[in-house]
This record gives structure tokens, sequence and C-alpha cells, in this order.
């Protein structure tokens, strides 16, 4: 992922990665760094405002987006690549078409999810993928909607939030356009 991030944005990340290393903040092993202690993360996390923390995010995790829309295979970097967006928040968007790809990554990130029986993750990936929908979404992404919102169904008639799969039932009752999709 640092490769990634550099190439992608422009960033000289290494060298104060293997800083952190040397000062005993991060730990490196088998060329991924970590954090030596949960404590040296948090601390290091609540330096940045909110504000930062989010833009922060965003930014990583859309470079992150790009290189797995290239690479389709690499479930791992998905789910983190759509997990860092996701922190940033939907505030990100900057157009329809921006927050429907965004949407459709949590869509492919949440199916993922489905298919290991991960279904609290997967749940969160197609909410997070809802917000991501502009306020017509019925209208100008039906398939995309329809399926984050079938698939939203699915996930809590799983994990047994009978009120959530009202919530998500009656959107798809009301806004599928066949007898079919309804179903």
């Amino acid at each position: 992922a640092v490769k990634i991030l550099e190439d992608d944005l422009g960033l000289k990340l290494q060298n104060s990665l293997d800083a952190a290393v040397a000062d005993g903040f991060l730990d490196k092993l088998n060329g991924k760094y970590q954090f030596c202690h949960d404590r040296v993360q948090e601390t290091a996390y609540k330096m940045l405002s909110m504000e930062d923390r989010a833009s922060r995010h965003s930014r990583y995790g859309l470079a992150l987006c790009r290189y797995t829309l290239k690479n389709i295979n690499d479930d791992a970097m998905l789910f983190t690549a759509v997990d860092q967006v996701n922190r940033g928040g939907p505030h990100i968007v900057s157009g329809s078409d921006h927050g429907s790809l965004l949407a459709y990554l949590n869509l492919r990130a949440g199916k993922k999810a489905m298919d290991m029986s991960d279904f609290a993750s997967a749940l969160a990936f197609f909410d997070h993928g809802i917000l991501f929908l502009d306020e017509n979404h019925w209208h100008d992404n039906y398939n995309l909607s329809l399926e984050l919102f079938d698939n939203a169904v699915k996930c809590t008639y799983a994990i047994g939030d009978h009120q959530r799969l009202n919530q998500f039932s009656e959107q798809v009752l009301s806004f599928a356009r066949s007898f079919n999709d309804k179903l």
C-alpha cells in the first residue's frame, strides 16, 4: 500500500516510515509497517484534527480505490481502500458519478464480505454505499440502488436486525420497478 500511495499521490512515505521505525514508533515486518503498540497509534491519531483525519482517510482511500479498479482480484486491498474512503465520509463526494463509483466499490466489498459469511461487515459496506448515493438514486442509479438495498436486506435478515430489515425492505418495496425486483 505504501508504494501505491507514493506513486498515486506523489508522496515520499518510505523515508518517514523508516525514521518512525528507527525511533521505535513503528515495526516493520515482512515489508509491512504497523504501530509498535495500540497506544502509540491512538496518540498519533488523536493528534490530527477531525477534518484532517477525514481528509487523509479520503485521500489515501481514493488512491487505493484507483488501484483496486485496475486490480480487481486484490480483495484485501479492496477492503482497505473502501474502509479508508468510508472513514473519510460521504462529504468527499464531488458529483453523482463520484458518489456512484464509491457506492459501487462499497457494493463490491459488501458482496465479498457476504461471500465470506461476514454479514455484519457486509452490512456496514452496504450502509456506506447507500450514503454515497445522491438523493435521486432510485431514479438515477436504479440497479446500483436495488443491489445495495437488496443485499442490505439479506444481511439484516442474516444477523437478525429486524428493525433495519423492515427499513431496507420498505425502500425496495416502494421503489422497485417490477414484481421480480420486489422479491
